[in-house]
């Protein structure tokens, strides 16, 4: 009762059809499940303009939503949603365009969907994109949520109307950008921050800076142990700063996030050198090559940052070449295909199996996975490079 009474009043603010329909029953069926703060942060948003914006989104077509238990959300520092711009923020990350539960992969193979958070202040897709999250299931159906190197748990899934409303045990945060993410020592890749840092381009910026400001970024990032696997080769490259950043170049892609489901082995993706990416598969995992280099192994997809997508890979790819040409046209490429895009479309994603065995999902465990089961179709429309990197 308590619960309905702070919600009456803020819900004159609501349109009224949404109001009667829409927001009541979904704030009911948040409290019939347990869900009071989540319920309660929920109805506060009619209270603001950038709130009403949220909640309007919400009335529009089914939704997945993830709701944090009430002790997670009370063990939030109030200063994390002390104000209607973070509060509107954060609840937006927690629902997902479409119920997209029926389609969870099991891991590891994993699920990506958009959800309503498109705050330039906190992300910076291409094309005004909102962000994504990935999600998975292990084998005995239970859900997780990969977010920022931690794995949340799904308690309890419920439905309101055609949505679906998936309780869990924490509070998801929004990607940070491209250097906090490689800082993250779950990811193990403090030597490649080291690396980019001291590269710097002609005009004086260092790498890590340009594709932190970059908007739609995909990296393939090699982790520690492929970084001292590579230090003699490294070496080598100390006094030919050309070479290093066509090398370190060859492992970005600008102008799009793409995701796993996006990749295929006919997919023509353009490096930030203007060379060709070649991906294939086989029994222990998924592989990827740019140019003539050496393959290395894809041991983590789909790590989320605010302006793009990194993936961890287990060794550097040695190619010196570059194309100017070949990837500033690709990039205006990917600028136009992105500028066309749909920003709230969901997506699903089939990874690929390693020899990395299934995880528990734990609140505190970090999910590994590659690929297997991936597309053999075309990656329409989808050709990127880094065009503008100089």
């Amino acid at each position: 009762m308590f619960a309905c009474a702070l919600m009456l009043p803020v819900l004159a603010f609501v349109p009224s059809v949404f109001a009667e329909g829409n927001l009541t029953g979904l704030l009911q069926a948040l409290n019939s499940t347990g869900l009071d703060q989540f319920a309660n942060a929920t109805a506060s948003l009619n209270g603001t303009t950038m709130g009403r914006q949220v909640l309007a989104q919400l009335s529009e077509g089914n939704k997945t939503i993830f709701a944090p238990s009430d002790q997670a959300w009370l063990s939030v520092n109030p200063a994390f949603i002390g104000n209607e711009t973070s509060l509107a923020d954060i609840i937006s990350y927690h629902i997902v365009s479409g119920n997209l539960v029926n389609e969870t992969q099991t891991y590891p193979n994993e699920t990506i969907g958009h959800t309503l958070l498109d705050d330039p202040n906190l992300v910076m897709l291409e094309g005004d994109q909102s962000q994504v999250l990935v999600w998975s299931k292990v084998d005995n159906g239970s859900l997780f949520v990969m977010n920022n190197g931690t794995n949340i748990t799904v308690t309890n899934t419920t439905t309101f109307n055609t949505s679906a409303i998936l309780a869990i045990n924490s509070v998801l945060v929004p990607p940070p950008n491209i250097s906090a993410v490689l800082n993250n020592p779950s990811y193990n890749t403090s030597l490649l921050v080291a690396i980019l840092q001291s590269t710097t381009l002609p005009n004086g910026t260092s790498f890590l800076d340009k594709i932190s400001s970059a908007r739609g970024i995909t990296l393939f990032a090699p982790n520690n142990a492929g970084v001292q696997a590579a230090q003699s080769s490294l070496s080598g490259l100390s006094k030919n700063a050309t070479a290093l950043l066509n090398v370190i170049s060859n492992h970005v892609i600008n102008g799009t996030s793409i995701y796993s489901n996006e990749i295929s082995s006919s997919s023509p993706v353009i490096s930030a050198g203007g060379e060709d990416y070649a991906f294939c598969s086989n029994s222990t995992g998924f592989f990827v090559s740019v140019g003539g280099s050496n393959q290395v192994q894809i041991v983590e997809p789909n790590v989320l940052t605010s302006n793009g997508v990194v993936y961890i890979v287990n060794g550097v790819m040695f190619d010196t070449n570059s194309n100017p040409g070949v990837a500033s046209s690709a990039f205006a490429s990917a600028t136009s295909a992105a500028a066309h895009s749909t920003t709230t479309s969901s997506v699903t994603s089939t990874s690929a199996s390693t020899s990395t065995p299934t995880p528990t999902p734990t609140s505190g465990g970090t999910a590994k996975a590659g690929f297997s089961n991936w597309k053999t179709g075309a990656l329409i429309g989808m050709v990127v490079g880094f065009g503008e990197l100089v």
